[in-house]
């Protein structure tokens, strides 16, 4: 049974062996499956390793198949188990990669043809690598023959691509070129001119075939052996709505591997897992949503808003609905003419619907698919909630301004018609594939950097007017997978987000509006608020020498990103250095935040507050690598720095040992989040069938400031264990620090009164008396058991 994970990112100088040395710690704190990043070969230089070359073959750059048994040892030794994130939806479209290699060398006739999702009706492999239009590069001797060990090969910067058989005898190199079975292009035409299934809009990464059995087996091979031979215990699917048949391939993974599945995927505020589905949950991005609805007070919210609708356009719908048609239209412009084309094939044959054409067939599929509000359907299915996304989208699709608006109802009948039709299953099959792709790119990486209201909810899986209360944690919370606050794709650390949902509270407004104000630096308003809240978020609570570096480069993605003034193909350079010059000015300028220091204090409480409502929801909280303690980190490749494990355990064992006194007066250390982390999970440890087996129900609070906490209990028959936690902290902090005054709780009581005996605090209390301020004085948070 997954009972509490510990997300461990590889690579960039962690190997297998170094992750065995942290196995120890990890069983101690109560873990029980370390999570890893992908562990297979991948490019050169793979940073994170999604990049798969070969399925089948552990990474060399991570010890290789010696140093994992080395892994696997520690982990067996210790009692612990592993689960591995897998990529069965794609892989590197690099030479390096063999099986892309031979396609490239062998055209349709290589025995990996089929194994990549390539259109060849369209001609030749396209491939997108040249710094310049072919023309130009051939004259500048960037294609060149080059002779190799191997034999001669089609060299450019950055790769040598192998020669096809019978044409080594062509001296021309141009007429060689053109007697390959690839075509080398710019890499601009990547955006609307290749003719293989990409992942999102990245070019080096190609889509595989893994509805097909075969290429199944040839994915999953080295997994399946792995599974079967009790080295691993579990499976993370990444980007499991980029498959073409999620349910199949899930349901061919549990068949042969039968170990909990978990999968990676984002789900909308009503929206639930397709049924059927044999997994075990997701990876919990919508828990990081319930955490932000219990935090983020609606009044302070609604305060933020219209101060921010003074500096920009405040209005989320119609800055989200840009960004799409923006992504759709442009980033996406390949996969989008693809559908039109298949959209036509299937109209010439409807008499009533074959006089559509380009035209009105495009602007169609922009309004519907802009109007989606989920990731993706999955049809075709019996699912009634799949036809009820395709009823709001044309609903909302109809205020589009559109010439002929008969074409949604026709793009919704092909979407919902059934039979076996070839062409129809590819579009559906492909608009699906691109919808997820869609909201991504223009949800979480192009809106998200756009739309600045209170950026702690700017977050993956996270919802710009969500639907804020107790309720919707209590939801998501109830529900399987996993409990996250913080992944390697979060846009900020857990700690971060948590300062940015105390800033909600309704009486930071004027401290709020100082700070902002007065920060230097010479851009636009709208950015300046953005990055005063990125600052506010990310000010280190320990001194850190690499700050400033580190702040100018999430500014700088945070612009480029947001695709306004400068994109990432586009750049602005007058522009981007304005926006550096700010970052570095703001960075030097952190004692102006000094009106907000009680907000970041009160931003600890609800740190602690999470990291320990993590551990009483769901079926297993997820602890990313390095925050026992704090972390303020920004987004990626920021919060996947290096990690001190040995810190990080030195911190567990200090915070093990101390009085709760003596963790309140040294809370910056970050050794009092450790202790509450690692008593819910030892909580979890002792009692497993209480939270297999439990209920998660919310507790009812009295007394004057009752609307400032929340508390929920786990219970199964007479055993239950309690948390209550303070949601609005800032008025009730006492002194400097992050302690809560037991004067302002003097009447606070749980109802119905049990006798609870608390893991932070020591001692027993009958709920139903005035004795939860007395608890809450020694300790922010409770944490109480009763059975």
């Amino acid at each position: 049974m997954i009972r509490a994970t510990y997300r461990v990112q590889v690579r960039e100088g962690v190997g297998f062996e170094d992750v065995a040395r942290i196995v120890p710690h990890l069983a101690d704190a109560g873990i029980s499956h370390l999570y890893a990043a992908p562990v297979f070969a991948a490019t050169s230089g793979s940073t994170h390793g999604y990049d798969v070359t070969d399925h089948n073959g552990l990474d060399p750059t991570l010890g290789g198949e010696a140093a994992f048994e080395v892994l696997v040892r520690a982990l067996q030794e210790a009692g612990v188990g592993l689960i591995l994130d897998i990529v069965p939806n794609h892989m590197a479209a690099s030479m390096e990669n063999p099986w892309w290699r031979d396609v490239a060398e062998h055209g349709q006739e290589s025995r990996f043809a089929d194994h990549f999702d390539i259109d060849w009706a369209a001609g030749k492999l396209t491939l997108p690598i040249l710094g310049k239009p072919y023309g130009e590069a051939l004259a500048a001797g960037d294609v060149r023959r080059s002779d190799t060990a191997d034999g001669p090969v089609l060299s450019v910067p950055g790769a040598d691509l192998p020669i096809a058989p019978g044409t080594e005898g062509i001296a021309d190199v141009d007429a060689l070129h053109e007697a390959q079975h690839y075509r080398l292009t710019h890499w601009r035409l990547g955006r609307d001119g290749i003719n293989y299934r990409r992942f999102f809009e990245v070019t080096g990464l190609v889509g595989a075939r893994v509805e097909d059995p075969k290429v199944f087996d040839a994915v999953h091979r080295l997994i399946l052996t792995l599974v079967r031979e009790g080295k691993v215990q579990g499976l993370r699917v990444d980007h499991v709505d980029g498959l073409a048949d999620p349910a199949g391939t899930l349901g061919r993974l549990a068949e042969h591997s039968g170990v909990p599945i978990l999968v990676e995927k984002i789900l909308g505020t009503e929206e639930q897992l397709p049924p059927g589905w044999p997994v075990d949950g997701t990876t919990g991005y919508e828990f990081i949503a319930g955490l932000a609805a219990l935090f983020v007070d609606p009044e302070g919210l609604a305060s933020l808003g219209e101060a921010y609708g003074d500096v920009a356009d405040a209005d989320a719908e119609r800055v989200g609905e840009e960004a799409k048609e923006l992504i759709l239209t442009r980033n996406l412009a390949g996969e989008l003419e693809r559908l039109v084309a298949l959209a036509l094939r299937l109209f010439a044959d409807d008499r009533s619907a074959r006089d559509h054409g380009r035209a009105t067939v495009r602007e169609g599929l922009v309004a519907l698919m802009t109007a989606l509000d989920v990731y993706r359907t999955y049809l075709p299915s019996d699912d009634p909630a799949d036809r009820e996304v395709l009823a709001r989208a044309r609903a909302k699709a109809d205020a589009a301004p559109l010439e002929d608006k008969r074409i949604l109802d026709d793009l919704v009948a092909l979407m919902q018609a059934p039979g076996p039709d070839a062409v129809r299953l590819e579009f559906i099959r492909r608009l699906q594939q691109t919808s997820g792709p869609l909201m991504a790119k223009a949800v979480e990486d192009t809106l998200f950097y756009r739309y600045h209201r209170l950026v702690g909810l700017n977050e993956v899986g996270g919802e710009l007017a969500p639907e804020l209360g107790p309720e919707r944690f209590l939801a998501v919370a109830s529900e399987g997978g996993l409990a996250a606050t913080q992944t390697h794709d979060t846009k900020r650390g857990e700690d971060a987000r948590a300062r940015l949902y105390a800033l909600s509270d309704p009486g930071t407004l004027e401290a709020w509006s100082k700070v902002w104000h007065t920060l230097p630096g010479d851009v636009p308003p709208k950015l300046r608020w953005a990055m005063a809240q990125m600052l506010f978020a990310s000010d280190p609570i320990t001194d850190d020498p690499d700050f400033a570096h580190r702040f100018r480069e999430a500014a700088l993605k945070t612009v480029r990103e947001a695709k306004e003034e400068t994109t990432w193909t586009r750049p602005d350079e007058a522009f981007e250095g304005r926006v550096a010059a700010a970052a570095e000015a703001m960075a030097a300028a952190r004692d102006r935040l000094a009106p907000l220091e009680p907000v970041a204090r009160a931003g600890a409480v609800i740190g602690l507050a999470q990291a320990l409502l993590k551990c009483i929801g769901r079926r297993a909280p997820d602890v990313y690598q390095g925050t026992f303690g704090w972390d303020q980190s920004m987004v990626d490749p920021d919060n996947r720095r290096p990690v001190d494990f040995a810190a990080e355990a030195a911190l567990c064992e200090r915070a093990r040992a101390a009085e709760p006194a003596t963790l309140l007066a040294d809370w910056r250390d970050g050794a009092v989040k450790a202790r509450c982390l690692l008593e819910g999970l030892a909580l979890r440890r002792e009692r497993p069938q209480l939270f297999a087996d439990g209920r998660l129900e919310t507790v009812p609070l009295s007394g004057r400031e009752a609307g400032r906490f929340a508390a929920f209990r786990q219970r199964d028959g007479e055993a239950c264990a309690v948390v209550v936690v303070p949601t609005r902290p800032l008025a009730l902090l006492e002194g400097e620090g992050i302690a809560l005054s037991e004067e302002r709780l003097d009447d606070l009581a749980m109802s119905p009164g049990v006798v609870l005996r608390s893991r932070l605090a020591p001692g027993e209390l009958d709920a139903a008396d005035a004795g939860l301020a007395t608890m809450l004085a020694a300790f922010p948070i409770l944490l109480a058991t009763s059975w």
